[in-house]
């Protein structure tokens, strides 16, 4: 099983050879431990989830990259081999897997939401400013409010990875996705989009598609740092917050602490600052009296998704995530934090039912104040 993690992990860095080298070094990482995370979980689960964690993982890179500088006969010539690749690491795999096809396709009932059918989704471009134009999808009935909004990773995920968590939020109020530019199905503009760059972008997005205010704010990974720049440049317009295991402004540091080795970046100041993270032995300020929720992973990433450090390194890295988690929770008078079972960092994709729950919790706490 560990040889399988190794090979797979080593192919779908080969995948990552997609993007622009700019947006590996920034980026990569990330993306290289949550597939690891979820690959992992699949391997115990049986060749089912192997495959869908490895379609989708695929799929998200290559999406992301199609609007990257690889012209069109490149991004066919990788994704062809990355494919082959994969299927071959895949049918390595099977080996030595004795759980029964069967076992990843039982799954847990979530909560139930009121509305009847599928709310009708409306999707479409929106200008901005600059000249350029990013996709928007909303979905669920326009009322009282407020409006939900769900932001992904540094502001460069697609919006398709929220796809099970609107659907259940759209049941009980209005919520909306969008792809960023460079990414999907938003215009490509190629280079580093600093997470400031992101914030006016959303912004522009949200005023000129007459986006209902108050908003709630959901941030999934690095997508927490993203909207609490948001709040402080646009307190008025924001009622409340989900954080989806969400990263802190004081990781890069505290992290380093214990193993420079972790990110090579962490006292790099432009990386910092492009990615809201905060400068050696500087400390959040950020505090916000509003409906907050903390969702918090409760399955940790394997050591071996942290190449180079050591076991203990390894659980000093968890206990400091599980930290930042707790400060987080704290910044609100109102701040809750949840440990969801059965959740990685991607909590979007593996238990969309529990921050559909949390967003619905929010969303009345708001609600109940106007």
């Amino acid at each position: 099983m560990n040889f399988v993690l190794r090979v797979c992990g080593w192919l779908f860095d080969c995948l990552l050879l997609l993007h622009q080298e700019e947006l590996r070094t920034r980026y990569g990482d990330e993306m290289s431990i949550v597939f690891r995370e979820q690959l992992q979980e699949a391997l115990e689960a049986g060749p089912v989830a192997v495959i869908f964690a490895l379609s989708v993982a695929g799929r998200d890179v290559i999406e992301l990259a199609a609007n990257s500088w690889l012209d069109t006969a490149r991004l066919l010539a990788f994704s062809t081999c990355a494919a082959a690749l994969l299927f071959f690491g895949v049918t390595l795999g099977f080996a030595s897997f004795d759980t029964p096809l069967a076992a990843y396709a039982c799954t847990q009932a979530g909560p139930t939401f009121s509305g009847q059918g599928t709310p009708a989704v409306n999707s479409r471009l929106v200008p901005i400013s600059g000249g350029h134009n990013m996709f928007l999808e909303c979905q669920g009935a326009v009322d009282d409010g407020p409006t939900v909004i769900l932001a992904t990773g540094r502001g460069l995920g697609s919006y398709q990875a929220w796809a099970l968590v609107q659907t259940k939020v759209a049941a009980f109020a209005r919520v909306c996705s969008f792809d960023p530019l460079g990414a999907g199905r938003s215009d490509p503009v190629p280079g580093i989009h600093p997470v400031a760059a992101v914030v006016s972008n959303m912004h522009d997005l949200f005023f000129n598609a007459g986006i209902q205010k108050p908003l709630v704010l959901v941030g999934a990974s690095a997508g927490g740092i993203l909207i609490r720049q948001y709040e402080e440049r646009y307190p008025s317009e924001v009622a409340g917050f989900v954080f989806v295991d969400s990263a802190h402004e004081e990781q890069e540091w505290r992290d380093a602490a214990i193993s420079t080795s972790f990110d090579p970046n962490w006292d790099n100041l432009q990386f910092l600052k492009e990615n809201g993270f905060l400068p050696p032995r500087q400390h959040l300020h950020w505090r916000d009296n509003v409906p907050l929720i903390v969702l918090e992973r409760t399955d940790l990433p394997p050591c071996s998704a942290f190449p180079g450090l050591t076991q203990r390194q390894c659980d000093e890295i968890n206990q400091a995530w599980h930290g930042f988690q707790v400060d987080l929770s704290q910044r609100s008078c109102y701040g809750q934090l949840r440990p969801v079972p059965g959740s990685g960092h991607a909590m979007h994709q593996q238990r969309p039912d529990a921050i559909a729950q949390a967003v619905q919790d929010v969303v009345n706490g708001v609600r109940g104040c106007y």
